[in-house]
C-alpha cells in the first residue's frame, strides 16, 4: 500500500481548453498545460503565485498535501508549505504523518523534544515505514522548530488482523484498535477498486479494501482525537500522505470532517503528462471512474525525481543482527560490496569507523558518501575483525 500508483496523475487532467458548444477559448487553465512550479486553483481555474497560494493555505486549520512517496520534488513542496504555515502561526502547527504508526507516537515526541537522537529515530522510522531519506529535511525542520509530529497510521498488527477478517468477526479485544469505519461510500470503493484491479496479488479485493478503509479511518480518527484534545485544540494541522489517501477528499479528508467539521484544503504535488520522465515500472494503466468531484483544491506542478540512480549503495542484501551489527545475506555481482570483498555471512559492524547496529545505520552512513569516495567497511568474519577498503558507487535501481 505504500507505493501509490504515480500513473494516476496522468489520468486526471482537467477540462478541455475549448468548452464544447461555446466556440470560444476557455478562460480556465487546463492542468495539462501546467509548467513546473505553477500552481492552479482548481475551483476557479486560476493560476496563483507561490506567495498567494501559501497565504491561501494559511487560512485553513487543516491542510492536506498529497505525495508520491518517492518523489523528491513533492517533498520539497511539502517543506515549503510547512515553513509557510509555521511562519504564519509560530508554535501552533502540528505535522501529521501517514508514515508513522500510532505505537511510535512516544518516539516521535521524544525526537522533536531532542530527547532521542536522529540515529535512534531513523531506526524507529525504519520499523514504521522504511527509507527516511525522502523525509529527512521535513523531519529536521520539525525538530528545529519543535513542531509536534502526529503518528497517524494503524499499527502493522491491526492491519494484519483486518486483512485476515472483517472487524465484525473479531473478538472485542482484537477489534479494540479498529476505529468507526464508513464502508458505504460508493465513490471511495470504486476508486480503490480501480487502483487495485489486476495489480494486487495474493490478497482478495475485499481484504485489500478493508485495510484501505482501516488505513484512512485510523488516520482520520487519530487526527480528530488530537484536534479535540487540550494539546491539539486550536492548532493548525498539516497532513502528509500518499495522494490516493487525500485525492477527491475520499480518504482522510471526508472521514476527518465527519468527526470534526473543520475547513480543509487539499494540495496535490501534481505530475502531469507533458514532459514527464518517469520509469515505466512506476506507471500503470488504470481505468479511473468518472467522479463528480475535484481531485484537489490546488495542483502544484512538479517534475518527478526519485533518489534511485543518485544514492550511493554497497550492492548487498542485509538483515539486522543481534544488535551488534548488520548481517550480509547476499552480495550482488559487480557492486561496490563485491569489489570490496564482502561475503554473505559477514557481520558489518562499522562504516569508516562509525559503529552500525542496524540496517538503518548502515544505509545512513553509506548514503553520506558521494560516488568515487573511498572508505572502510569493518566486518566480523569468523569472529575476526576484518577491515575492507571500499570505493563507494551508485548502484542501479532494484539492486
Amino acid at each position: 500500500m505504500r507505493e501509490l500508483y504515480l500513473g494516476l496523475a496522468l489520468l486526471l487532467a482537467g477540462c478541455a481548453a475549448t468548452p464544447p458548444g461555446l466556440g470560444v477559448e476557455s478562460p480556465y487553465v487546463d492542468p495539462r498545460t501546467l509548467r513546473v512550479g505553477e500552481i492552479l486553483h482548481l475551483p476557479t481555474g486560476r493560476l496563483l503565485a507561490e506567495s498567494e497560494a501559501l497565504d491561501y493555505l494559511c487560512r485553513f486549520p487543516v491542510v492536506y498535501v498529497g505525495e508520491e512517496h518517492d518523489n523528491v520534488e513533492a517533498h520539497a513542496v511539502q517543506l515549503t508549505v510547512l515553513k509557510a504555515m509555521e511562519a504564519c502561526f509560530p508554535g501552533q502547527v502540528t505535522l501529521g504523518l501517514e508514515m508513522l504508526e500510532r505505537p511510535f507516537q512516544t518516539d516521535a515526541d521524544a525526537f522533536v523534544r531532542g530527547e532521542m537522537s536522529e540515529r535512534d529515530f531513523r531506526r524507529v522510522w525504519q520499523k514504521s515505514w522504511g527509507d527516511i531519506s525522502y523525509y529527512r529535511d521535513l523531519l529536521g525542520f520539525a525538530r528545529e522548530k519543535r513542531i509536534p509530529l502526529l503518528a497517524l497510521n494503524a499499527s502493522a498488527a491491526t492491519r494484519k488482523a483486518v486483512r485476515e477478517q472483517p472487524p465484525a468477526a473479531m473478538t472485542p479485544e482484537a477489534a479494540r484498535e479498529v476505529p468507526e469505519i464508513d464502508a458505504q461510500d460508493p465513490y471511495h470503493r470504486a476508486y480503490v477498486e480501480a487502483l487495485t484491479r489486476g495489480h494486487v496479488k495474493g490478497v482478495s479485493a475485499d481484504a485489500f479494501y478493508r485495510v484501505q478503509l482501516l488505513w484512512d479511518e485510523t488516520m482520520a480518527a487519530t487526527a480528530a482525537e488530537y484536534l479535540k484534545s487540550p494539546a491539539g485544540r486550536g492548532r493548525r494541522l498539516l497532513v502528509l500522505a500518499g495522494a490516493n489517501h487525500v485525492r477527491y477528499g475520499l480518504g482522510i479528508p471526508r472521514r476527518l470532517f465527519r468527526r470534526i467539521p473543520l475547513p480543509f484544503v487539499i494540495v496535490e504535488a501534481y505530475v502531469h503528462e507533458a514532459g514527464i520522465e518517469v520509469p515505466k515500472d512506476r506507471l500503470m494503466e488504470v481505468d479511473v471512474p468518472t467522479l463528480p468531484l475535484r481531485p484537489a483544491d490546488l495542483y502544484w506542478a512538479v517534475r518527478y525525481r526519485s533518489l534511485d540512480g543518485e544514492r550511493v549503495k554497497l550492492g548487498i542484501m542485509v538483515q539486522d543482527g543481534d544488535g551488534t551489527g548488520v548481517r550480509v545475506t547476499g552480495v550482488l555481482p559487480g557492486g561496490p560490496g563485491q569489489a570490496a570483498g564482502l561475503l554473505a555471512g559477514d557481520l558489518i559492524v562499522s562504516v569508516d569507523g562509525i559503529e552500525v547496529a542496524a540496517a538503518s545505520d548502515l544505509i545512513q552512513e553509506v548514503g553520506r558518501h558521494k560516488r568515487g569516495e573511498k572508505g572502510t567497511i569493518g566486518v566480523l568474519r569468523g569472529g575476526v575483525h576484518v577491515p575492507l577498503a571500499v570505493t563507494y558507487d551508485v548502484v542501479a535501481p532494484g539492486h
